[in-house]
């Protein structure tokens, strides 16, 4: 996956590759940054086993595993997590 930012160079704005971790891979599993807080975590097929949000939690920050419902439309929330590569590793057996 390839993000870009849109800067203004001259007259004509101009595309420049922005750099940054965007993928992480952890017990098989391949967590890709789609968002300034959230991941999405495939397995090592490509399916999309759900998302890992980060939220301000006190002074620190917690990490939600969450996925959507097989029943509706809504995003349930596995556990939360201090560390990210647990909450991107809680999604190992689903």
């Amino acid at each position: 996956m390839t993000t870009t930012h849109l800067t203004k160079s001259g007259s004509a704005p101009t595309l420049t590759p922005r750099t940054g971790p965007f993928t992480q891979r952890f017990a098989g599993l391949t967590a890709t940054q789609v968002h300034a807080a959230r991941w999405r975590v495939t397995g090592p097929n490509g399916a999309v086993r759900g998302y890992v949000e980060e939220h301000q939690r006190g002074s620190g920050v917690a990490y939600a595993a969450t996925r959507m419902s097989r029943t509706s439309t809504a995003f349930l929330t596995l556990d939360e997590f201090s560390d990210f590569a647990e909450a991107v590793t809680a999604f190992r057996y689903l």
